[in-house]
């Protein structure tokens, strides 16, 4: 009998033994899980702070070839103005000079008599404001045909005025 007392003994320490080997197990696991859980967690969120950051990305990578797009476009535009500057600036000095000789002949043509194209303009009809020069509107008054050379209007002696140009 002793020997099954000392049997039962010793298996009821075996199963303290072993129940303390299987506390401290499930107490491993649980928190093994607990790690689980939490690593799980954080992959989840990784995972969607890493798709946030690839359409980010792809989003930045689309600007980027916009612009690029956009600054080839600015680089030819830029290009092709330069070169008509270049060419206008070498057409532009005879043409200007050209143009500007053209309006020296208008502005002078302007201030000649517009009756003989000769003599500048001396006098003004106060009646129209038309100017001619005072040799031609001396000949009119002279002649007594007194009707303005520009428009007709009729005039007289005392319609006639000096003005200085």
């Amino acid at each position: 009998m002793k020997a099954y007392v000392a049997q039962a003994i010793k298996a009821s320490s075996e199963n303290r033994h072993h129940a303390i080997t299987i506390e401290k197990t499930l107490l491993e696991v649980s928190e093994a899980e607990k790690e689980l859980k939490w690593l799980r967690s954080a992959v989840g969120s990784s995972e969607k702070e890493y798709e946030q950051n690839q359409k980010k990305i792809a989003e930045l990578r689309t600007e980027l070839e916009r612009e690029r797009s956009e600054k080839r476009k600015l680089e030819e535009e830029y290009e092709e103005v330069k070169n008509e500057v270049t060419e206008l600036t070498s057409e532009n000095e005879e043409a200007t000079i050209q143009k500007l000789q053209d309006e020296i002949k208008e502005c002078k043509a302007i201030l000649k008599c517009g009756v003989c194209f000769d003599r500048p303009k001396e006098v003004v009809i106060t009646k129209c404001f038309h100017l001619f020069c005072s040799t031609c509107i001396q000949r009119n008054l002279e002649l007594r045909h007194r009707k303005c050379p520009g428009c007709g209007t009729p005039f007289g002696q005392n319609d006639v005025r000096e003005v200085k140009i």
